[in-house]
């Protein structure tokens, strides 16, 4: 194997790709060649994040010690050494000695996660590392690691967003929150899981979707629904007509039988107001439909004249009257 050869097959071997004998054939030459040690140490140190060098001292050791030779072994030669540094690294899983390592010394953390959080009244539209979009509703925060899409994809979602996938059908695509982990290959699916809402859901518009809460599994198909009710651990499914549930990346909102308690938090979310009942009666009421959400007002224009509710807003505050 020449020059580049060797740096494909470590890279793959990186990447979590390389095959059995592959490995094999990478553990061989760096055990008995010099040059092929100091040719994949020097693409090691271009693959490793930015650090100090004492960082990567510390870190080498870590992973070198992973292989130690039995007490009768008394002394070895430093190419014997260097080479069963070598090995050790390669029977390890490398990236996941990092990862240890950076999370039990967090004071040297150099591969910190990505988030991307929305605060009352924000949307934000992201592109992962592998090409799959991902928008995410008001209040939310979508977190993922540096190391995404090497061995894995998977995201941490609290809040609400909507997800097109890329294909890659080795790395399913994994997200998890609170309370569910939703597992899919090339599809299109919204998740909502806000913390402070009684319930968890996930709604497939296409391809496939595995849903994962409370102990309970529920396979999806497009147009289907799965729904955790946190307060009795109980996740069941249904059908739905699936873009309903994302209209909110263009701007709209859709209710489905809600009560006007539950629609008031999705508002504040929305518009960044604090909305107060002075009814009991109010919050139990209930809607369908959809909105435009160009204003608060509009929303409560609309609201008010389809119900027996008045409102009076001042700033950001508003109550919420029975009309009498």
């Amino acid at each position: 194997m020449n020059r580049e050869e060797y740096i494909a097959l470590f890279k793959r071997y990186l990447d979590g790709d390389a095959s059995e004998e592959e490995l094999r054939r990478l553990e061989v030459a760096v055990l008995h060649n010099s040059d092929v040690q100091q040719l994949l140490e020097e693409e090691m140190e271009s693959a490793l994040p930015v650090m100090d060098e004492e960082v990567k001292r510390r870190l080498y050791s870590r992973i070198s010690a992973g292989v130690k030779p039995e007490k009768r072994l008394i002394s070895l030669s430093p190419a014997w050494r260097r080479a069963m540094q070598w090995t050790a690294i390669l029977l390890l899983p490398l990236l996941s000695a990092i990862a240890t390592y950076f999370i039990t010394q967090p004071s040297d953390l150099q591969d910190a996660p990505v988030t991307v959080s929305t605060g009352y009244g924000e949307k934000a539209e992201v592109t992962l590392p592998d090409g799959s979009r991902v928008w995410i509703n008001a209040g939310s925060r979508l977190t993922y690691d540096n190391r995404y899409n090497r061995r894995q994809r998977e995201v941490l979602l609290s809040g609400e967003a909507y997800f097109e996938v890329a294909q890659e059908k080795r790395k399913p695509f994994i997200v998890r929150t609170t309370d569910m982990v939703v597992e899919a290959l090339g599809t299109s699916f919204n998740v909502m899981a806000y913390d402070d809402e009684p319930f968890a859901s996930s709604v497939l518009l296409e391809g496939s979707l595995r849903v994962t809460a409370a102990g309970q599994e529920r396979l999806l198909s497009g147009n289907h629904r799965a729904t955790l009710y946190k307060a009795s651990s109980t996740l069941a499914s249904d059908a739905v007509l699936a873009s309903d549930y994302v209209v909110w990346k263009e701007g709209y909102i859709y209710f489905e039988n809600s009560s006007f308690e539950d629609i008031a938090k999705r508002l504040s979310r929305m518009f960044n107001v604090q909305i107060s009942f002075t009814s009991d009666e109010l919050k139990k009421m209930r809607f369908t439909g959809t909105l435009g959400n160009s204003s608060i007002r509009n929303v409560l224009d609309i609201l008010s004249l389809t119900s027996p509710m008045r409102y009076e807003m001042d700033g950001t505050t508003v109550a919420l009257y029975h009309k009498k």
